[in-house]
């Protein structure tokens, strides 16, 4: 029995130093205890219902019978802790080799967290291949934090140099404990530990100011339409939030279409067509909410108020009999994960989306207000409504288009925010407040107003988040708007439009 333990252990060293990623999940198994011997030969049974499961070859993973064989025809390998042990590091070596980048550089990290002189051999084998400069960077960190655990004095010195270099935050107490120690590694330790607090700081402001630039995006996208609803209309629509939950849950519905309806193949694409899915069922909620209520309350701002706070409140309770209280929307795969643009700043995709999509947001409102038709009645009926009426201009029509726009980029910002929350019936109810103090700070109705301040307050609102708990840093935010506003009532610009005379 012990030679053939030892005869394992060499066959799994062997898989290991294989360079064959498909031995990988052949080793997770069997360090599981899914391997069993069927027929003279090694096969994987993963799943065994019953007392019956179907052996799959160990490398191809295809069935080798057609019917489930019973466990008693089988005979299990059972696995030693010293095998299980062996088995692990092989996976991690297996995987350094891995045609996945992202797979390499977690092998990299664990097999440099681990140790020992296997790990060892194998970072510095895939460090005289590797062509990926992140993966490179991670093998030398891995590298040195092996050095570091277990080299001698002058190994340890350069691995100091070595982490200094690379800026690793992994390696941060390691070097901070060598700091205070007493000795030739003290210098080195010192020195090294500044290079990776310089790197951690440059890292954690550019997290920050990119956390508060796709914060300040969503609210930009939310006070879009809020700004056109309420600054040019002269509107108070406290349903404007319920706008965003209806964009919300179309981008849910679209996505159970493609699951239901269309091929795998084409599911990934369910997000391009949620974003105008939200945009439409957020217009067509806001024009029938204009054609039948807001219509009939211009020039009663306290009126329209209640009204739409009424509507606000039947559109949420609607959604949750429909829908229930919490719903997900999976995002698609080419929107996971992120860029790393250096070493430890990972921006990811969805919050680049949801920038991206501001922007042509912002860019699709000027071309509207500014180089259509529409935008040109638009821009009359705000300056005046009889003379433009007078003309000929169908001013009610007007309004309902406008509002419907308005209510759609509220939609549209909506699909953006399932990527990065749940919904819920009530989630625009977040937002409404917020919005509000970007068009106010901003200057009803100017749009060059709603994006510095929706860009400003939530810069400020994250650079405030590291200093107390984000509940004050909100009330902080609310604080110094109400102080901006009293040096400045008409905020950052001017007022136009239907309240500039307000």
């Amino acid at each position: 029995m012990a030679d053939e333990r030892a005869v394992r252990l060499k066959a799994i060293d062997a898989l290991a130093h294989s360079k064959d990623p498909r031995l990988a999940d052949f080793l997770d198994d069997y360090r599981q205890g899914s391997a069993y011997r069927w027929q003279d030969r090694v096969v994987l049974v993963p799943e065994l219902r019953e007392g019956v499961g179907i052996p799959l070859d160990p490398l191809t993973r295809e069935p080798l019978a057609t019917t489930a064989v019973p466990v008693t025809a089988m005979t299990p390998l059972e696995v030693t802790g010293a095998e299980r042990k062996a088995a692990v590091a092989g996976i991690t070596l297996l995987n350094l080799t891995h045609p996945d980048r992202v797979v390499r550089i977690s092998a990299a990290t664990k097999a440099g967290d681990a140790g020992g002189p296997i790990n060892r051999a194998g970072l510095e084998a895939m460090l005289s291949e590797e062509a990926d400069a992140g993966v490179a960077r991670t093998a030398r960190e891995g590298l040195a934090l092996i050095d570091l655990a277990d080299g001698d004095q002058a190994a340890r010195i350069i691995a100091c140099q070595a982490l200094g270099e690379v800026a690793s935050l992994r390696a941060r107490s390691q070097l901070q404990a060598l700091a205070k120690e007493p000795g030739p590694i003290q210098s080195a330790a010192a020195a090294a530990l500044a290079k990776v607090e310089d790197h951690r700081t440059r890292v954690g402001v550019l997290q920050t100011l990119f956390s508060g630039l796709s914060a300040g995006s969503i609210l930009v996208l939310m006070a879009l339409g809020l700004s056109i609803t309420f600054g040019l209309m002269g509107v108070i629509n406290m349903a404007h939030g319920e706008m965003l939950m209806l964009g919300a849950y179309a981008t849910l519905l679209v996505q159970w279409f493609f699951a239901a309806f269309l091929p795998p193949g084409l599911q990934h694409l369910y997000f391009l067509v949620g974003v105008p899915a939200g945009f439409c069922a957020a217009a067509v909620a806001g024009w029938l909410l204009e054609l039948t209520v807001i219509r009939h309350l211009y020039g009663r701002p306290l009126e329209t108020l209640l009204a739409t706070w009424g509507v606000s409140y039947l559109l949420v309770q609607t959604i949750r009999s429909i829908f229930g209280d919490n719903r997900a929307v999976t995002a698609p795969p080419w929107l996971v994960g992120g860029w790393e643009p250096m070493a430890d700043l990972v921006l990811p995709w969805n919050r680049l989306f949801i920038i991206a999509l501001t922007v042509v947001s912002v860019v699709a409102v000027v071309i509207l207000m500014h180089g259509t038709r529409l935008g040109l009645l638009l821009r009359a009926t705000v300056q005046s409504r009889r003379t433009a009426a007078s003309l000929g201009v169908d001013t009610r029509r007007i309004d309902g288009l406008t509002f419907a726009f308005g209510s759609g980029l509220a939609g549209a910002a909506g699909c953006g925010m399932t990527l990065i929350g749940g919904l819920k019936p009530d989630m625009g109810q977040e937002f409404i407040i917020d919005s509000f103090l970007v068009v106010a700070t901003g200057g009803v109705g100017n749009l060059a107003g709603v994006c510095c301040a929706g860009l400003g307050i939530g810069l400020l609102n994250k650079l405030l988040e590291p200093m107390t708990q984000a509940v004050f840093a909100k009330v902080l935010v609310l604080l110094g708007v109400i102080l901006f506003l009293q040096w400045r009532p008409q905020g950052v610009f001017p007022p136009r439009g239907r309240l500039s005379d307000a």
